[in-house]
């Protein structure tokens, strides 16, 4: 067992990435490594002032320190290994972290990048160069979270070596989950769970679609379902005038079949996404969208675009039904199939039961990684 295994984190907040990292943690404590972890987190004063979950690791045993972004980390001893968690730690902390495997002062470098798009993290042509030689050379551990990312990731780098791998994030639910509802032939419950940001999780574009498919069939057409919607996790605040322009046009299109529920605790999310019937995945691009996952896990069938994820979690016509390429534009399958999903005749309560059920056992998969399969597998030295 080597002497001390860094965990590098670009900060240490109740979201993506940083969850996955103390999820490694936890995971990695459980396995005999608790006294030899030691987790920096490049966050400053933004993680001094949301300390929730650095507190909560400490109380376990975990050890955690928060440096501010110009900060180097302490030198290792010999035998020391290093996980980097996200493309979004400072660049010179990546550049020591390389120059410590290739001297050799660290025997082991395992990077998990969860960003779709390295080329914007990472936009000096050398990184790529520097990457490729470490993959090639075995002495870098590079993972991604889907398929789909993985070819981005080997088109950038010009390089397909077994060192660039997919490692799935672990579902992790709370217990009990949610309980939901069964599916009617009278309404069409959907959700669409995220904060809306800059629009990039395509909250505007499932407006349009639905808007599209009431303009050929409006609410209350005999022998159609009502459609029904709910976004989860908005923000809220002053700042937030994007998300309440979304209720402003969800409430003018839907009157009381729309409702909202703010950004909150992530028991109060999976609730109410257990109330829905489908769970929507329109965003512009994702490297394997958790959400979705958590959905399937509450017996979900998904609505979801082709991002990252899609291979894994989508079986059209089995735990959903596909949307096709991410973009702007609404296509008439698109909208055909909103029509055909409001039709019991077409889509039976039963057949949705099915899915949802389908969707849950796939979920399953996801809840059995391991990280340890990764992390604590023997590699070159």
């Amino acid at each position: 067992m080597s002497k001390t295994f860094w965990l590098y984190s670009h900060n240490l907040t109740n979201t993506g990435a940083p969850l996955v990292l103390a999820a490694i943690a936890r995971e990695l404590a459980a396995a005999g490594w608790r006294a030899h972890l030691r987790l920096l987190s490049w966050g400053g004063l933004h993680d001094r002032r949301h300390s929730q979950l650095q507190h909560a690791l400490a109380a376990e045993g975990i050890a955690v320190d928060v440096l501010d972004a110009e900060q180097l980390p302490p030198k290792p001893e010999q035998g020391d290994r290093v996980l980097l968690n996200s493309l979004a730690l400072p660049e010179a902390v990546l550049r020591q972290a390389l120059d410590w495997r290739d001297q050799g002062f660290i025997d082991r470098l395992d990077w998990y990048a969860h960003e779709g798009d390295p080329w914007v993290w990472l936009p000096d042509p050398a990184w790529s160069e520097r990457l490729r030689q470490a993959l090639q050379r075995e002495l870098l551990q590079l993972r991604v979270p889907s398929r789909q990312t993985r070819q981005i990731y080997a088109e950038w780098l010009d390089c397909s070596a077994p060192a660039l791998a997919v490692q799935w994030p672990r579902l992790l639910l709370p217990e009990p989950t949610a309980s939901g509802c069964a599916p009617s032939d009278a309404v069409l419950r959907l959700q669409l769970t995220g904060m809306a940001g800059c629009g990039q999780k395509g909250h505007l574009w499932l407006l349009r679609w639905i808007e599209a498919a009431l303009a050929q069939q409006p609410q209350g057409t005999p022998g159609m379902r009502d459609v029904q919607l709910q976004f989860i996790g908005l923000e809220c605040g002053a700042y937030a005038a994007f998300s309440r322009e979304l209720c402003r046009r969800a409430g003018a299109l839907l009157g009381p079949r729309f409702s909202w529920q703010e950004h909150g605790s992530r028991e109060e999310a999976l609730a109410a996404m257990a109330q829905a019937d489908f769970a929507v995945s329109c965003s512009l691009s994702e490297t394997f969208s958790l959400v979705a996952a958590e959905a399937m896990a509450l017996a979900k069938p998904l609505l979801r675009n082709r991002t990252g994820g899609w291979h894994e979690q989508l079986q059209p016509g089995l735990t959903g039904f596909d949307l096709g390429e991410p973009g702007p534009e609404l296509q008439e399958q698109q909208v055909e199939l909103l029509q055909r999903l409001r039709d019991p005749r077409r889509t039976s309560t039963v057949a949705i039961q099915a899915m949802g059920q389908r969707a849950k056992q796939q979920a399953r998969t996801f809840e059995q990684v391991r990280y340890s399969s990764w992390l604590l597998q023997e590699t070159a030295p």
